[in-house]
């Protein structure tokens, strides 16, 4: 049947109309405000102009003859009521309840009829409309309420109550069936609704970072057992590859994955994504009606994405206590997926028979699962490593970015053009682009550069610590320029471990609680990614306690404290005023580094290696064993200055350079009156 004929055959006017005759029988009077010439011609499908309207001066209205038309569509009309006893005889209810599926089924494919239903709900004050419809068909209490709760179940009838129910809920498709064509089978019934999930791209083995010997066992076991409440939930950033585990795992049971959508496709028609007014409310309506129609005999499971936004509607469009009983008791194994598990109820979270993290992949680890997406681009190897160190790189990324190559046939050189490109334009897209925080120090950094006050053995026990991932944590403080900073990278450089560096703007919020949720998130993922965490510019992140006012500032820096205590990798800290840290964090470090200025050695040393002199003039030496101030820092400033004149010798301003820098640093006298001798 075409979308033509159908939008004009699909509102049954003749049962509607015959309907509507029954339930106005119940009421002692019609008038315009139960029944109109607008509505009666939308439920006639036809203009009533013709058609006597008002039978007396009180404008009582003529509804029998109003209503009563002929049948121009009796194809589809038994098409619909042989659907209706099909369905009825699905849910396994008695002949005598035929008429009451009929009424529940058509309510909602007729949205005349349900106005009209509403009107004498509110008109009839001796008798509620559920009496009204259990008078007209004839079923008792018992088989009324046994019917309307498997409708309800089934996903046919919002409520069990037609009192008080929504009308006009059920997918649109499924309307479409019932209209278009005999249903024979529960498969014939549920196929509109049925998205099965595109073929598993990975294997168990590509997610090394999940516990997926557990997730098999469990899902095998309680699929073979056909146990109920069989509900995993999975959680993690995006990106992380949770769908394509959930494909994975599927094919590892044997079973056939379906999505729920909350919207269904179906042949050639299509409903409106947009459309929906509770599309949460759609995505569990046909949640429950594919688990009770597929019953656990099938070989399915489903696959909830983004679960998240079914919860936060908990309440206000539907029951919390439905939800839960439904994660507890589903017929069919389901797989929840949700970007943000902060956002779930403790009491959701619980009623998850298995609730597993699936955390970002290591570098090696994302290298190997998107090693079949860069299949006949030509990358390099040396292209392949520089994608899966990028950091927050994740398979969907590099998905995203290959797919593109491959869709205007991009090879080698302009491939990895492409995906390089692609790549950062997602990071900065998210604000994750950190090319812009790698540390690039402007000469290479040396520990004989660093002058501290503590022992030689102190540096060497920090290695220790470092090279055996031991759980230390080091403070380095120090005047700006003195190699903090550069002595972290140097050691997570040196032991191929990746730094974490945190700053300020990386925390703060204006949100209260916010700030102490990404100090936690911060600490969980370089506890689970195995990274050094840096913890620059300290003391403005752990200012004293005794100086703050505000309770959430005190809470701030109790998380980070706490979070500083319980971190299971090495740790360092880095600040210009030690003096500033609360003295709960001095407790908390195993090592203090004081780093000091440079000592005539090393500004010698230094002072040859940037200018490239092998041999220093008198004057020279001279001038810089007066220079007390002087850090690597300085040094640095004056490699970069000599990229601003190339045609210049060094020599010529170097000294004089390091000279003012090292004024700038020296004390200078306090403002004030000056005292007679």
């Amino acid at each position: 049947m075409s979308h033509k004929v159908l939008r004009k055959s699909g509102e049954l006017h003749y049962l509607a109309c015959e309907w509507s005759k029954r339930l106005l029988r119940y009421l002692p009077s019609v008038d315009t405000d139960v029944l109109s010439k607008s509505l009666a011609s939308n439920l006639r499908g036809s203009s009533v102009s013709s058609v006597p309207f008002f039978t007396d001066r009180n404008e009582s209205v003529n509804y029998k003859a109003c209503l009563t038309i002929s049948d121009r569509q009796p194809k589809v009309t038994k098409t619909f009521l042989d659907n209706c006893s099909f369905i009825r005889s699905l849910m396994d209810l008695p002949k005598q309840t035929d008429l009451l599926v009929q009424f529940a089924l058509l309510s909602q494919v007729n949205q005349w009829l349900r106005a009209l239903a509403s009107s004498v709900h509110l008109q009839a004050s001796h008798l509620s409309l559920n009496e009204i419809i259990k008078d007209i068909t004839g079923v008792n209490d018992e088989q009324f309420i046994h019917a309307t709760g498997r409708l309800n179940q089934y996903g046919f009838l919002p409520d069990v109550d037609f009192s008080s129910y929504d009308f006009g809920e059920m997918p649109k498709v499924l309307i479409r069936k019932l209209l278009t064509e005999k249903i024979t089978s529960r498969e014939m019934l549920i196929e509109p609704l049925l998205h099965p999930s595109p073929n598993a791209v990975f294997g168990l083995k590509d997610f090394p970072h999940v516990n997926t010997e557990l997730l098999t066992r469990y899902l095998n076991a309680a699929t073979q057992a056909r146990s109920v409440g069989t509900s995993v939930l999975l959680y993690g950033d995006s990106g992380t590859g949770k769908t394509e585990l959930s494909r994975a795992l599927a094919k590892s049971c044997g079973r056939t994955l379906y999505e729920i959508r909350s919207t269904a496709l179906a042949s050639n028609y299509a409903d409106d994504e947009f459309n929906s007014r509770f599309p949460n409310k759609d995505r569990l309506r046909y949640l429950s009606l594919l688990n009770s129609l597929l019953t656990n005999k099938s070989n399915a499971m489903l696959l909830v994405d983004e679960c998240e936004g079914l919860f936060e509607n908990v309440d206000s469009q539907y029951s919390k206590e439905h939800l839960q009983r439904f994660i507890e008791h589903n017929d069919i194994p389901c797989i929840w997926i949700t970007n943000y598990v902060q956002s779930l109820e403790v009491s959701f979270i619980r009623r998850f028979k298995l609730a597993i993290d699936v955390p970002s992949l290591k570098p090696e680890e994302i290298e190997s699962v998107t090693r079949s997406y860069f299949r006949g681009l030509g990358l390099s190897l040396v292209v392949r490593k520089q994608i899966s160190q990028v950091e927050n790189i994740t398979p969907a990324i590099v998905a995203n970015a290959t797919h593109i190559a491959h869709t205007i046939r991009a090879k080698s050189v302009d491939a990895e053009a492409v995906v390089n490109d692609v790549v950062e334009y997602s990071l900065r897209a998210t604000e994750q682009w950190q090319d812009k925080l790698i540390y690039k120090g402007e000469i290479p950094f040396e520990v004989s550069y660093l002058n501290i006050k503590q022992p030689q053995a102190y540096l060497d026990d920090i290695t220790y610590a470092l090279k055996h991932n031991l759980p230390s944590r080091t403070l380095i403080s120090g005047p700006p320029g003195t190699g903090k900073t550069a002595y972290a990278h140097y050691l997570a450089e040196l032991n191929n471990r990746k730094l974490l560096r945190i700053k300020c703007s990386d925390v703060l919020s204006k949100w209260v609680g916010e700030s102490e949720r990404k100090i936690a998130e911060l600490f969980q993922r370089a506890h689970t990614e195995e990274q050094v965490i840096l913890l620059d510019e300290v003391d403005s992140l752990l200012s004293a306690r005794e100086g703050l006012n505000a309770q959430h500032e005190l809470q701030f820096v109790n998380e980070f404290l706490t979070q500083i205590e319980c971190f299971t990798q090495p740790l360092f800290a880095a600040t210009n005023f030690a003096t500033k840290l609360d003295k709960a964090v001095l407790c908390r470090f195993d090592f203090k580094l004081d780093c000091q200025y440079l000592t005539s050695v090393q500004v010698l040393e230094l002072y040859k290696q940037v200018t490239r002199v092998k041999r220093l003039s008198e004057s020279e030496s001279e001038t810089l064993l007066q220079l007390k101030y002087l850090t690597p820092g300085d040094f640095a400033i004056l490699a970069r200055r000599t990229k601003f004149r190339p045609n210049a010798s060094i020599r010529d301003f170097a000294i004089n350079l390091l000279a003012d820098e090292n004024q700038r640093k020296q004390a200078k006298p306090q403002p004030g009156f000056i005292r007679p001798h």
